[in-house]
């Protein structure tokens, strides 16, 4: 066990309220929480005198945040799809799509690096801890393959350990550019053609990292329509023989479900049912376009869906089934995907609020409180924390003893919280705060933020603007 050190916040989140007088130990080796309970039993419990106690005045701890889907390299477009060609009568995600192309065509290693920086950077100072990077920009340029084939993979991770998030790196799998069609030109980065090439490259990148404290690795196919069918489940067999995380990208677009119906007569969630890959390990990432059941398909598997609000906001994607999904047995998470915003107050707070304009209803998502109340928090924090560690399969997104010391500090004296209280504070951080009101942030143990400031603030966003002239 290495070097003990206690943090005690004003209040600290015990999973449904904030409480006072609790410390949280960490283990600044192992990265683990090793105990959590009364500032007493540290003060003058056994082994006390040599456990060094740093009080958080004026702070409220809560678990990090898990942002569960990211595509790093597209903070490069933002603010720079927001517009139309004047003849055209619509924009929708499939123009917003080449937009996107163009980014992912210019970007050379180095830059893949430097933006991956500056989305992460970001997304510490935002609370979160965590992030499951949908990566699929592999090849060079010129549709290539890389002396070593997980050159930009590398790049990215080497991008989050710089900044000192946590990623999980999911290797995406793509082969093919509608169902049965051809990659285009644009998407020659994306090419993994030949599935066994494929799980040999991922084989290698898991093998390098295996062991590094703060780096995992799992296995995405990229959507229905980009493998070949018979893959879905070669895919998901190997990532459960190595207890790796499944992600898929499932029914965000109706094209998308329009065209699976075409190939097989089956809606994506009822292929992936077929093909045997709708289970615990699963995630669907999106999954706006569902019927009720695939909702049922998806909740008595306890699959997760990890629902990315601020995106498909921006992209006209649709509503999550929030409350639908949930109560047939599934899990949400969430993400910032397209990086648009990178906000984890705003991404919980719209799946409750996307449910209240479809339903014309308040309070929506609920779990039992204190009396005979139902409480929006607790429901909402569990998809920013808990639910995305699960998605991402890491031991994380609570504060409890033998979990990971991922943790995110509130600054209770910004403006924005006044009138506070312990009893309302989880309500107006998921529903009225912003991220500006993040301060502090561990990961495993290790301070990354203090006091709203990290080493990188001046460099990373500083390489994000050459880049982005």
């Amino acid at each position: 066990m290495g070097k003990q050190r206690v943090l005690v916040p004003d209040l600290l989140y015990r999973g449904e309220v904030f409480v006072s007088g609790w410390g949280v130990a960490v283990d600044e080796v192992s990265g683990l929480i090793t105990k959590v309970g009364p500032i007493e039993e540290f003060e003058s419990g056994p082994g006390a005198g040599g456990v060094e106690i740093e009080y958080l005045h004026g702070r409220a701890l809560l678990p990090g945040f898990v942002n569960a889907h990211s595509h790093a390299f597209q903070r490069l477009i933002r603010g720079r799809t927001q517009w139309r060609p004047a003849g055209e009568p619509h924009a929708d995600f499939w123009s917003w799509r080449e937009a996107m192309y163009g980014a992912a065509l210019s970007l050379s290693p180095e830059e893949v690096y430097d933006v991956s920086r500056a989305a992460f950077l970001e997304m510490v100072h935002a609370g979160y801890t965590s992030v499951g990077e949908f990566h699929y920009l592999h090849r060079d340029e010129s549709g290539e393959r890389y002396a070593d084939p997980n050159e930009l993979a590398h790049r990215v991770i080497a991008a989050a350990q710089s900044v000192g998030i946590r990623i999980i790196l999911l290797n995406v799998c793509y082969a093919t550019g509608g169902i049965d069609q051809p990659l285009s030109a644009e998407q020659r980065r994306f090419a993994t053609p030949d599935l066994e090439l494929y799980l040999t490259d991922t084989a290698a990148l898991s093998d390098h990292y295996r062991g590094t404290p703060g780096v995992g690795v799992g296995v995405a196919p990229h959507s229905v329509r980009a493998v070949p069918r018979a893959w879905l489940s070669e895919l998901h067999d190997w990532a459960s023989e190595r207890g790796l995380p499944y992600h898929i990208h499932v029914s965000e677009q109706p094209a998308e479900v329009e065209a699976a119906v075409e190939a097989w007569g089956l809606r994506p969630v009822e292929l992936l049912a077929e093909e045997g890959v709708v289970d615990e390990r699963l995630t669907a990432v999106h999954a706006t376009h569902l019927v009720p059941g695939e909702v049922d398909l998806l909740g008595r598997a306890g699959a997760t869906v990890c629902a990315c609000p601020t995106t498909e906001r921006d992209l006209g994607d649709g509503f999550l089934l929030g409350l639908e999904l949930l109560e047939a047995g599934a899990s949400i998470a969430l993400g910032s995907d397209s990086q648009t915003v990178i906000d984890p107050f705003e991404e919980m707070r719209l799946v409750e609020y996307h449910e209240r304009l479809r339903r014309l209803e308040r309070v929506v998502l609920t779990a039992p409180g204190a009396g005979d109340r139902l409480e929006n928090a607790p429901p909402l924090l569990e998809m920013g924390t808990h639910s995305g560690a699960r998605s991402l399969g890491l031991r994380a997104g609570t504060i409890e003893e033998g979990h990971l010391a991922d943790l995110v500090g509130i600054d209770l004296s910004d403006p924005r919280l006044a009138g506070s209280t312990p009893e309302s504070l989880a309500a107006m951080l998921t529903l009225s705060a912003p991220p500006a009101v993040v301060s502090d942030l561990w990961v495993g143990g290790v301070r990354r933020l203090e006091e709203g400031s990290h080493p990188l603030d001046e460099e990373a966003p500083a390489a994000l603007r050459l880049l982005a002239r």
